[in-house]
């Protein structure tokens, strides 16, 4: 695998800081499957899961959230960061188990494969790797007890915005601010605001600094989730990697969801909710739910929401004194969040 140096001069493009997050995870799982042979075949579903896809933009994030700070680059903030991908499968392979998926980046769920409880489990070991790479990076004790203390608080805010999210999927009449608040929890801050937070800990940053990366990121990782919803409502199967109208299927209780309900009128809404999420919904119906989401003016409303809060945050970033390589690699990152389109 490729390391590079601690120099200040070196600033990896984004497909370059990926592939460095993904030789530091091939070559720590292998490490881990050879020190406990037993533990091999859930590594290699972990290693298979990572493999088949994914944005890796909360190690991005993480990364340059340190270099924000004014960190230098070594192989400890690659590690640190791809930690987080290793959390984010703990979080995906549990999340298709309560959600009854089928399929994850175009291939069968862990579950479906191998039963749920193989599943648990192999989600669970992706969380307690998460945990051992992180705290081993390279970076020094209190360095790393920095950096963990926000790390742990986005694990359980994670966690904590999953079990609101079961609940909701019990209820009809979720408000947009319920579904708003579950998105922030359960995607936005693990996605984008808490890894550039934990970012600029190991690298040091004063807690003013931390809470001005927070306001950069809390408005883009509304704007990430509310474009994964819509996505995943009228995306393309094969840029989304499970079937695109899974979400209604599932009977999600997203913010375009409570939004559309909102905004009927009582025929429709009332259709809607029948609806959405029931058993057996043929392709005809799930076309009616996508109109009725169109008819109602939810989809341009999110479309504006996206737009808007990606705007608050490329003003936070100008606003903040941080380095030109790290300021051009957060708008680009930022852009590719909000910017996917189906």
């Amino acid at each position: 695998m490729r390391r590079v140096a601690a120099v200040e001069t070196y600033t990896p493009s984004l497909d370059e800081l990926r592939n460095l997050v993904e030789g530091e995870l091939d070559e720590f799982l292998r490490a881990r499957a050879g020190a406990l042979p037993e533990a091999s075949p859930m590594i290699e579903e972990i290693s298979a899961l990572i493999g088949a896809g994914g944005k890796r933009i909360r190690p991005a994030f993480c990364y340059w959230g340190y270099r924000a700070a004014g960190g230098t680059h070594c192989d400890a903030i690659v590690r640190a960061a791809a930690s987080l991908e290793l959390l984010h499968t703990f979080a995906i392979v549990h999340d298709d188990i309560m959600d009854g998926s089928d399929e994850r980046r175009g291939v069968a769920t862990v579950h479906v494969r191998h039963g749920v409880g193989v599943g648990i489990l192999v989600g669970d070991l992706a969380l307690v790797l998460a945990d051992e790479l992180f705290m081993t990076a390279g970076f020094d004790a209190a360095t790393t007890l920095r950096g963990f203390g926000s790390y742990s608080v986005m694990r359980e805010e994670v966690i904590s915005g999953q079990h609101m999210d079961v609940v909701a999927a019990n209820r009809i009449d979720v408000s947009e601010e319920h579904a708003r608040r579950i998105a922030v929890l359960k995607s936005g801050r693990y996605s984008i605001e808490k890894p550039l937070v934990i970012g600029a800990a190991l690298a040091g940053a004063s807690d003013g600094f931390g809470e001005g990366l927070s306001r950069f990121g809390d408005p883009l990782g509304e704007a990430f989730q509310m474009r994964d919803d819509i996505l995943g409502t009228f995306g393309d199967r094969v840029s989304v990697g499970k079937p695109v109208d899974s979400d209604i299927r599932e009977g999600k209780r997203h913010v375009l969801y409570a939004k559309t309900r909102a905004l009927l009128g009582d025929g429709d809404r009332a259709r809607f909710e029948e609806l959405w999420g029931a058993a057996d919904l043929t392709t005809e119906e799930v076309d009616t739910l996508r109109g009725l989401i169109d008819s109602s003016g939810a989809r341009a409303e999110i479309e504006s929401e996206i737009d808007h809060r990606w705007s608050e945050a490329r003003s936070v970033l100008e606003e903040t004194d941080i380095p030109p390589d790290a300021r051009s690699a957060l708008e680009d990152l930022g852009r590719q969040a909000v910017r996917r389109r189906v």
